[in-house]
């Protein structure tokens, strides 16, 4: 459960460094931008290139595992 409100200070965190970064990102609610935030990082996965760790923002790839016919 600690996890669960390190990670939500963790956001609350970025979205006022944004907002003090970018004083216009403020038109965005601390909910929108956490939910768009989630959405987002449920897509980065962890993938070698040349090598190399690194992440990488695979929309779609997380489909690839899902059987046809539904």
């Amino acid at each position: 459960m600690t996890q669960i409100y390190e990670k939500i200070e963790d956001i609350k965190i970025d979205y006022e460094l944004i907002c003090r970064e970018v004083p216009d990102f403020a038109q965005f609610t601390i909910r929108e931008y956490s939910e768009v935030r989630m959405i987002t990082c449920s897509r980065i996965f962890g993938i070698t290139v040349n090598g190399v760790k690194t992440d990488g923002f695979v929309p779609y790839a997380d489909m690839l595992n899902h059987k046809r016919p539904r």
